[in-house]
Parts: structure tokens; C-alpha cells; sequence
């Protein structure tokens, strides 16, 4: 399950990871996708009317993937990770194209968000995707991809 604010990458890094669809456009509602993932729309982080609804479908998932975006980090809601129901770690994406001092900012809001750990990707080069991939493979009891 992937969860983070609008725009903060969380379908390109499904696709990435081998868990979505290759074409990816603006995720308008929970979609569960055969590949064996769900995506969730950034509004539903945003609003905290639909907080529950994130909490009760992370357990229907073996990881929970909180992604924020690099270049744009926003604080997210504190320690809302904790309430998940799945083992949580944070993915900073773009990495590619973001500051150092941004990707800190980010790494730093997700770790308010009560996230575990983090990892650093970007979909588009392919940085740190193995890793993340063998991390969320270990917890589905398999390779990815």
C-alpha cells in the first residue's frame, strides 16, 4: 500500500517496483491493483475524514509505503504511522532532483509521522529501487519484479 500527499510520486513508484500499472495518471479513488498493491489518492492524507479509511486498508497490506516527494516536502499528520496496521517505512522520492537540504526535510517529516525508516528513491534512474524492493519482497515472503 502506498500512501503520501498529492503528487508525491506514489503511483510511478508502484510501477516501479513492479506493483502497478506502467501508465500511470492521477489516482482518483483506493485502487487495488492486480499486481498486488493499493494505491491511495494523495487527498486521503490530506483530509483527516479519510484517515480511517487509510488505517482500516493498511490491513489488507503487508507493507505501507509513505511517500513523500523531495523537491515539495510537507509535514504530515504526527505520528500517523503508528496507527497503521502494516510495517511502515518512509520513501523519499525524486531524489534526482531535489537538494540535499530537501531530501533532510523530508526524511525529518516523515520520521514526525512516526515512519521507522527511510529509503531514497527515484523511479526515474532507478536509485535505491533494488533496495526497496528486496525490503518490501522480504515482508511479502518473496522477490519482487
Amino acid at each position: 500500500m502506498v500512501i503520501g500527499p498529492v503528487s508525491s510520486g506514489k503511483s510511478t513508484l508502484l510501477a516501479a517496483l513492479g506493483l502497478g500499472p506502467d501508465e500511470v495518471r492521477k489516482t482518483e479513488a483506493l485502487t487495488y491493483n492486480q499486481a498486488r498493491s493499493i494505491d491511495t489518492p494523495g487527498e486521503m492524507l490530506s483530509l483527516p475524514r479519510f484517515y480511517n479509511a487509510l488505517i482500516l486498508n493498511s490491513a489488507r497490506a503487508s507493507a505501507v509505503l509513505m511517500v513523500m516527494d523531495g523537491q515539495k516536502p510537507i509535514w504530515l499528520p504526527a505520528k500517523i504511522g503508528l496507527a497503521l496496521k502494516a510495517a511502515v517505512v518512509g520513501v523519499v522520492t525524486k531524489i534526482d532532483l531535489a537538494s540535499e537540504a530537501s531530501l533532510e526535510k523530508a526524511e525529518k517529516a516523515l520520521e514526525n509521522s512516526g515512519v521507522p525508516g527511510v529509503f531514497r528513491v527515484s523511479p526515474v534512474t532507478g536509485q535505491g529501487i533494488p533496495e526497496l524492493r528486496a525490503w518490501v519482497g522480504a515482508l511479502d515472503g518473496g522477490p519482487l519484479g
